[in-house]
């Protein structure tokens, strides 16, 4: 999208963050009583029309800033490679690989040519295995095609497998549920499936999008797995990642995405910490391991500090 577009949802954006012109106003209105009612030295006048300058600039400046780094890094997409431990694993599973892809956010922000580049990039990665971690889409099913287009393109040796993200039930649960069966995608919804792998099981199970609570349920989501047996591997696909903590006892490894990274990030300093438990990369509970991702596809068009990126995740005995 042009340049232009770009600064106009950064301008609305930065403008609401900071209550925009009304904060401004209320500032501006408070110093002109302040300078009817007192006389002021010419010095301290100058000054206050300096803070009053850079205030009203503020906003617009911060916009038109945003908005040339979020054109200039649109295309960027990294590979996130990251060792996972898992406790006990079976020598058999060592190695085992896997292509992590989430938020792709089809839509505005993400056309054809960025999903190809994304589904280029992951079959590079040439992975036992692809997890895709919800919001295919950005807001409505018409979108859904493009989607579907990167995702056929994906290939492995043990397939694709995905669950559900806030953005893909914007037009209701049903009707994305219909999408993805009719495209042939397994989508995993409170649900598991068992692939025959290395002598031993994949088990993958899939959460639904909770919308009020990410708590979870630790006895359901236990539930949602055969009894465990040797050789067992056992992965979740959420696309929130405080179920997290609800599902730590029951699995091995949980993929998740939603967060973006924080998308706004300065350093450990940003919005991943201020809204999420677990916002970025690998964390660990107990025997336990969890990916979140920073999302391959965008909502907003400006990222700082959280780049878009691909997981390529290696399994290994720890």
């Amino acid at each position: 999208f042009p340049l232009s577009v770009e600064m106009v949802w950064n301008l609305l954006f930065v403008q609401l963050l900071f209550l925009g012109t009304i904060v401004v106003a209320l500032i501006l209105g408070r110093a002109r009583r302040v300078d009817r009612a007192q006389p002021v030295a010419p010095q301290d006048l100058s000054r206050r029309r300096f803070i009053y300058t850079v205030a009203v600039g503020a906003m617009p400046a911060t916009a038109i800033a945003m908005g040339v780094h979020g054109t200039a890094t649109r295309d960027d997409l990294r590979i996130r490679t990251l060792d996972i431990p898992i406790t006990n694993l079976p020598p058999e599973w060592e190695g085992f690989t896997i292509a992590h892809v989430s938020d792709l956010h089809s839509g505005i922000f993400c056309g054809p040519d960025r999903l190809r580049k994304i589904s280029d990039a992951t079959n590079d990665l040439k992975a036992d295995f692809i997890a895709v971690t919800g919001d295919l889409i950005n807001s409505n099913l018409s979108e859904f095609e493009d989607a579907a287009a990167c995702l056929r393109r994906l290939e492995a040796p043990r397939g694709l497998y995905l669950c559900e993200g806030n953005h893909d039930l914007f037009e209701g649960e049903a009707p994305f549920m219909q999408a993805c069966a009719a495209a042939g995608f397994p989508l995993l919804r409170n649900s598991s499936v068992i692939v025959p792998e290395r002598g031993g099981r994949l088990v993958l199970g899939g959460l639904p999008w909770f919308s009020r609570s990410f708590r979870g349920d630790p006895a359901a989501i236990a539930s949602l797995f055969p009894p465990r047996q040797q050789g067992d591997l056992r992965v979740l696909l959420a696309h929130h990642p405080d179920l997290f903590d609800a599902s730590s006892a029951s699995i091995d490894l949980m993929l998740s995405g939603h967060t973006h990274g924080g998308q706004l990030m300065l350093g450990d300093v940003g919005f991943g910490p201020l809204f999420f438990e677990y916002w970025s990369g690998l964390y660990r509970r107990g025997a336990a391991s969890l990916v979140v991702s920073n999302g391959a596809g965008d909502w907003f068009p400006c990222r700082i500090g959280a780049p878009a990126e691909i997981g390529h995740l290696k399994l290994v005995r720890g």
